[in-house]
C-alpha cells in the first residue's frame, strides 16, 4: 500500500517551537500528499485548540500549492484533533477555570478528549488533585461520547481504577505505554487501546517489548508524542511525524507482522475509535 504512516497521538504546537515552522510546514506536506494516514493532534492545555488549528492553516497559508486541491484549510487535511489537560502545576492551581476553557474547546468541535490523566513522577499537584481532574474529564469524556487520551506516569494502580469503568463505554488510549506486560494486560483486560512511542526502540526498554507482545492487532495505536520520544537511531532529538516510520519497522519485525498491513491495522484503529 501507500501513504504515510498514522501517527496517533503528536503535538504538533510543539514540533514548530523545537523544529521550527518549516519543519511543521513538511509534515502538513507530506501527510496531505499521501492517500493514506493521518495525525492526531493532541491538546495539554485547556484552551488551546484554536491556537494549534491556526497554526497548522498557517502552514497551508505560506506554501498552498503543494497541498493540492481541497486542502486551503486544516479540514482538509488528514489531521483530527484532541483537546484536553495534562496534569501540570498551573491547570491544577485553578481546575475550574481550566475545565471551563476545555469545555469552549468541546463545543469547537473535537475527535477525542485528551490527553489528560496522572503524572506522580512530575507531581504538578498532588495526588487527590490530580485524580480530581482526571476524573472530571473523563465525565466529559463520558457525556459527550468521545474517545479518551490517556496519560499515566508511574500513576498504574490509580489510572486503572479510574479507567476501568469507563472502558467499555468510550474508547480508552493508554498513549505512550510505560509499563510491563503485568500492567499491559490489566488495562487490556480493562478495554483499553494500547500505544506505543518510539521508546520501544530503546535498549533498556525490554518490559515495553513484553508488553507489546501482548497486544491484539485490534488494540494496537502507534505513535510519536512528538517532538518526544524519537526512535533509535535519533534518541534524544526533538521529533516529529515524520519519524515515526522507524517505530513501524521496529514494532513490525517484533510481532513479525507485514510492515504494510501493520501501517493499515494501525489506521484502522485509529479511525475506527474517532468514529
Amino acid at each position: 500500500m501507500s501513504g504515510a504512516f498514522t501517527d496517533s497521538h503528536a503535538h504538533l504546537e510543539m514540533v514548530a517551537q523545537r523544529l521550527g515552522s518549516l519543519a511543521l510546514g513538511e509534515v502538513v506536506t507530506a501527510y496531505a500528499a499521501q492517500p493514506a494516514g493521518l495525525i492526531l493532534d493532541v491538546g495539554v492545555d485547556p484552551g488551546d485548540l484554536a491556537r494549534r488549528r491556526a497554526l497548522v492553516e498557517n502552514c497551508l497559508a505560506m506554501d498552498p500549492e503543494k497541498h493540492g486541491p481541497g486542502t486551503k484549510s486544516a479540514a482538509g487535511l488528514p489531521i483530527r484533533w484532541a483537546a484536553g489537560i495534562w496534569p501540570g502545576r498551573g491547570a491544577l492551581g485553578n481546575p475550574q477555570a481550566s475545565l471551563e476553557a476545555l469545555e469552549r474547546d468541546l463545543a469547537s468541535g473535537i475527535d477525542a478528549l485528551g490527553e489528560c490523566g496522572l503524572d506522580y513522577y512530575h507531581m504538578g499537584g498532588g495526588v487527590e488533585a490530580q485524580k480530581a481532574l482526571f476524573g472530571a474529564q473523563i465525565e466529559l469524556a463520558l457525556s459527550k461520547g468521545l474517545p479518551l487520551l490517556v496519560h499515566s506516569r508511574e500513576a498504574f494502580r490509580d489510572t486503572l481504577e479510574l479507567v476501568k469503568h469507563c472502558a467499555r463505554r468510550i474508547p480508552v488510549v493508554i498513549h505512550c505505554f510505560g509499563y510491563g506486560p503485568e500492567e499491559a494486560g490489566a488495562f487490556l483486560q480493562a478495554g483499553c487501546y494500547l500505544s506505543f512511542a518510539g521508546n520501544i526502540t530503546y535498549k533498556k526498554s525490554q518490559p515495553l517489548r513484553d508488553a507489546l507482545a501482548l497486544v491484539p492487532e485490534e488494540r494496537l495505536l502507534l505513535e510519536t508524542d512528538a517532538p518526544y520520544m524519537n526512535p533509535m537511531p535519533n534518541r534524544g532529538r526533538p521529533s516529529s511525524p515524520l519519524d515515526i516510520e522507524r517505530t513501524y519497522r521496529a514494532v513490525s519485525a517484533l510481532k513479525a507482522i507485514d510492515i504494510d498491513a501493520l501501517r493499515a491495522n494501525v489506521e484502522s484503529n485509529l479511525r475506527r475509535l474517532l468514529s
